[in-house]
Formats: C-alpha cells, sequence, structure tokens
C-alpha cells in the first residue's frame, strides 16, 4: 500500500439526509465513503469491506448504534476497527460513557462541527493506513530475515573467525548506537575524557580540544558543576551507568540544558577499558515541563475557587429554598387555612338556625369535612416548615413530627437527645438536621417495610452526631457507597445538606434495618427565632 491509497469510511444512519451531510464534510478526506441505512446493511458491508472507521448514529430501528457496536466488537475482525457514535437525543454524561463502554474511540453531539468530525476521522484513518504499511513491511521483513537467515547459516563457518575478531569493535559500537546521537564522547577508564565530537565546540565555541580532561567543565554552569563531577566520579568508582543534566553555555555566553549519558566498556575479565555517551539538548523539553508544571498550579487553583463559588451558592440556593418552604407554609396556613376556618363558622351558624333535619344533615357534613380540609391545611403547612422549629427549637419540633409520622405510618418511632436539656443551636443549622431527619425517616416510610425505628440527637465535643435507625430490610451496596447512579434525590439531598455543613454522612446496614448516620460541627451560638403565626 503505498503513502495515499484509500481506506474505507463506513457511515452508517437510517436517515438519507444525515448520510448525505457526513458525505459532503467527509469528501474533502478523499477516502472511499460507503453508507448503510441499517444495521445489517452496516454488518454486510463491513464483512465485505476493510474498514478503517465505522461513523454511526446512536438512535437507529431494530438495532440501535450501541447494540450494533457491540455485535462488531464481538468479531475477532473489528475488536480494533475505531468506532464514533453521533447523537442528537443521547446527550448525557452516561449516554457517553454507555458509547466508551460499548467500544467507542468517541462521542459526538448534534449538531456537527465538520472541522472536528473530519479532523477526527482523518486521524483514525491514517491510524489505519499505517497499521496497513506496517503489517506489509513486517511481512517484507520476516521474508528478509528468512532469506538473511538461510544466508547466514552457509556462512556461518567462513564468518568464525571473522565474528571473534569483530566482536571487541562491535561492542564499541552497540556503545555508541545505544546512545543519543547528538554530543559524542569518550573517557578513559580514570573518567577524563578523550575525545568529544565537534557538536560541542560548534556550540560552545571553544577551541578544538580543549574538552578533552577535565576541560569541558569550565563550560558547565557554576550552579551546576560541583554536582555534575561528583555524580560522575561515583559512577566512575562504582561502574554503573552515569546520566546527568546541568547547563552548558553556549558561544554567545546563554546557557542551555543538557542531558549527557555514558556506558561502560568491559574487557573479558569485567574491567572498564572504555567509557562512551552522548550529551542531548533537552531545554526546550525543560522549559515545557516547567510551563506544564505551572499550569497545573494554575488550574488546581482555578478549580480551587470555582469549587468554592459552587459551594456558596449551593448553600444559597438550600437557604432560598427552606425559606421558600416557610413563605408557603404561612400562605397555605394564614390564607387557605383563614379561608376554611370562614367557611366553618358559616356552616356552623347555618346549623344554629331553624331549619329541616335534612338541611341540618347535610350542614353537619359539610362541617365536618370542612373540619377535616383544615386538620390537613395545618398539617401540610407544618410539614412544609414547623412553627415549632422556629419558636422552640429543634427538640420540640422533631418531638411533634415523629408523634405525627408515629401516628399515619403506624411505624414507632423514638427519639433519644443527649445531652437531654440540648438549648438551641444555630436556625440554618436547626433546619438542616431536621430536614435530614425528615428525609430519612420519608425513605424508612417508602423503602424500609420497618415496624420501629429510632432517632437519636447527640451533641459533644464541638459537634452534633445525628442518627436514624429502623429495623427494615436494609439496603443494597451500592448505596451504602453513595454511587451517583444509586443514590436517589433524597440522598443526594441530604449528603448536599451535610457537605455545606462541613460534616460526614455514612450509611450502613444493621441486620436487620439501616443505620444513617450524620456528623456536623455544632458551632453553637444563640440564634433570634423568627416569629410565625400560630
Amino acid at each position: 500500500m503505498n503513502v495515499r491509497e484509500k481506506v474505507n469510511i463506513l457511515m452508517v444512519d437510517d436517515q438519507q439526509g444525515k448520510l448525505l451531510s457526513y458525505e459532503a464534510i467527509l469528501a474533502e478526506l478523499g477516502e472511499n465513503l460507503i453508507k448503510a441505512t441499517s444495521a445489517k446493511e452496516a454488518l454486510e458491508k463491513l464483512l465485505k469491506n476493510d474498514v478503517a472507521v465505522v461513523l454511526m448514529d446512536v438512535s437507529m430501528p431494530e438495532i440501535d448504534g450501541f447494540e450494533l457496536a457491540e455485535i462488531i466488537r464481538q468479531h475477532p475482525r473489528f475488536q480494533k476497527t475505531a468506532i464514533i457514535f453521533v447523537s442528537a437525543v443521547h446527550l448525557t454524561d452516561l449516554d457517553r460513557l454507555k458509547g466508551y463502554q460499548h467500544g467507542a474511540v468517541d462521542y459526538l453531539s448534534v449538531p456537527i462541527v465538520p472541522e472536528v468530525l473530519r479532523a477526527k476521522v482523518k486521524v483514525f484513518a491514517e491510524l489505519h493506513r499505517r497499521k496497513l504499511q506496517l503489517e506489509r513491511l513486517n511481512n517484507e521483513l520476516e521474508e528478509r530475515v528468512a532469506d538473511r537467515t538461510l544466508e547466514l547459516e552457509q556462512k556461518a563457518l567462513a564468518l568464525q573467525q571473522l565474528n571473534s575478531d569483530l566482536a571487541q569493535k562491535n561492542q564499541e559500537l552497540d556503545a555508541i548506537v545505544h546512545t543519543a546521537p547528538d554530543i559524542i564522547f569518550s573517557r578513559q577508564p580514570d573518567g577524563a575524557r578523550d575525545y568529544i565530537s565537534s557538536r560541542f565546540y560548534e556550540y560552545t565555541g571553544a577551541p578544538p580540544g580543549s574538552a578533552v580532561g577535565l576541560g569541558w567543565l569550565e563550560y558547565v554552569h557554576p550552579e551546576d558543576k560541583e554536582r555534575t563531577l561528583s555524580h560522575w566520579m561515583r559512577c566512575v568508582q562504582s561502574g554503573e551507568g552515569y546520566e546527568s543534566e546541568y547547563r552548558l553555555r553556549g558561544a554567545e555566553r546563554q546557557y542551555r540544558w543538557f542531558r549527557a549519558r555514558a556506558l561502560p566498556l568491559r574487557d573479558s575479565q569485567g574491567s572498564i577499558v572504555k567509557w562512551y555517551g552522548t550529551c542531548s539538548d533537552i531545554h526546550d523539553s525543560k522549559l515545557l515541563e516547567q510551563s506544564i508544571r505551572d499550569s497545573a498550579i494554575e488550574l488546581e487553583h482555578m478549580v480551587d475557587v470555582r469549587t468554592a463559588e459552587l459551594r456558596r451558592l449551593s448553600s444559597r440556593l438550600m437557604t432560598m429554598q427552606d425559606e421558600e418552604r416557610r413563605r408557603i407554609a404561612r400562605e397555605i396556613h394564614d390564607g387557605l387555612g383563614q379561608e376554611l376556618a370562614a367557611a366553618k363558622m358559616i356552616l356552623d351558624g347555618i346549623l344554629s338556625k331553624d331549619s329541616s333535619p335534612s338541611m341540618r344533615q347535610a350542614s353537619a357534613d359539610a362541617s365536618q369535612l370542612v373540619d377535616r380540609a383544615i386538620q390537613q391545611v395545618r398539617t401540610i403547612s407544618h410539614l412544609l416548615h414547623p412553627p415549632l422549629l422556629d419558636e422552640v427549637g429543634l427538640v420540640s419540633a422533631l418531638h411533634w413530627y415523629l408523634e405525627g409520622l408515629s401516628e399515619r405510618s403506624g411505624i414507632g418511632i423514638h427519639l433519644a437527645v443527649d445531652p437531654p436539656d440540648l438549648g438551641r443551636l444555630r436556625s440554618e443549622l436547626e433546619t438542616a438536621i431536621f430536614r435530614i431527619i425528615q428525609e430519612a425517616l420519608t425513605n424508612m416510610f417508602r423503602h424500609s417495610g420497618a415496624r420501629n425505628g429510632q432517632v437519636s440527637l447527640t451533641e459533644g465535643e464541638g459537634r452534633i452526631m445525628v442518627t436514624v435507625r429502623d429495623d427494615g430490610k436494609g439496603i443494597e451496596e451500592q448505596v451504602i457507597q453513595l454511587r451517583p447512579d444509586s443514590v436517589g434525590v433524597g440522598i443526594g439531598g441530604m449528603r448536599q445538606r451535610v457537605s455545606e455543613l462541613g460534616g460526614s454522612l455514612r450509611l450502613a446496614n444493621a441486620n436487620p434495618g439501616t443505620i444513617v448516620e450524620v456528623v456536623i460541627p455544632s458551632q453553637r451560638h444563640e440564634p433570634v427565632p423568627a416569629p410565625v403565626t400560630a
């Protein structure tokens, strides 16, 4: 295959319009473009052609892109074929992860940027072309090696004596070949240089022959000279390979970084008879490394700043959410509740008047319905934001909430507080703890099948520990590990509140039942209660 021999690119989409647009975008690459309108047709063309890249839509009838990719990967011939997904519907990170799990090398979203698509396809097409070239070259090389091996076997007896004479020369040559061909030098067994290539004199401007012995040290940066020489002498004494980085002064008095490597050449008794090495210019890579380190530090700082901003925003959103629940609770209580109370008074007034028995009975039934509605409005208002939470604090609000939940759900729930005379906490801390316990008990009621539960609230050593435990069926391991794909809205909200307060959340199975444990710094100070109309 020559350098510009075309490779095949398979485009799969059930919509002809998209195939035509892909064809127009990729035409500039000068490759063979093959179109398929279904997964079945795509598989047929894959089996008939050597395809470099498969560009496919995710959403297709019968067999979608993910299933087609999995089928393609199961065939040994296509396990390394480049697959690029294109989707206008499946755009989430989970969709992209699914695409990569099914063997995709890339995942593009619509609208397609033509330049980006061409660039990505071109890379994989070129890789495929080079792979085929390498396979052909390997085959040719294997044939040549076989021929050469046969030839060498035929001449082995004649060359045996010559190989013995050339062994020493080959060892010297190997030492030079296996080091970087930049500034080449050799040294005596005692470490003194006896040869250095002209490249050194061209760079430093030193007089020819002046760098032999230890003259080369004259051009090493003063800060690197002692370190470089001591390291070299240690290697001379130990016989270990030498490698060091130092700065050399150029002809224009500028300094550049170089990396020197040297290997010892030994005789048949193992004694060092020569050192051979090279000295390579690494100045540009050094600057790049420093730039990368500086960029990494700057990026880390930017991430820290953005994380702090996001935390402040999240805290503000939670505070606004709690304030909105408090406002809605007041409006329900003071608006709808008062209207129902007025309706109740009117119905009671009708009952007090003389009327027919049927009218009195209807009025009595309506009055009972209004009573129940008033009670439900009060319950909803209190669940949104218990007035006790603002008026007398967290413990009283929890007693009221647990009694109501036990009555509604039939689950026996006990509250333990230590110390028993736990006072008021910061307003936002009380609200957060109440919401965390409320969410944990809601999950208990909905999912655990428990008959009994316990809530404990403990303060000590500058922290508040909240534990919610039940005797239900427990939770799955992935939920305990708080994996993102397994955590629901409730646990996610609990974790967010705990994080904003600088605390920790732990889930565990109790055999039977579940344990939810939250630890939050208390940071106690006396709050200013907000009055709520009863």
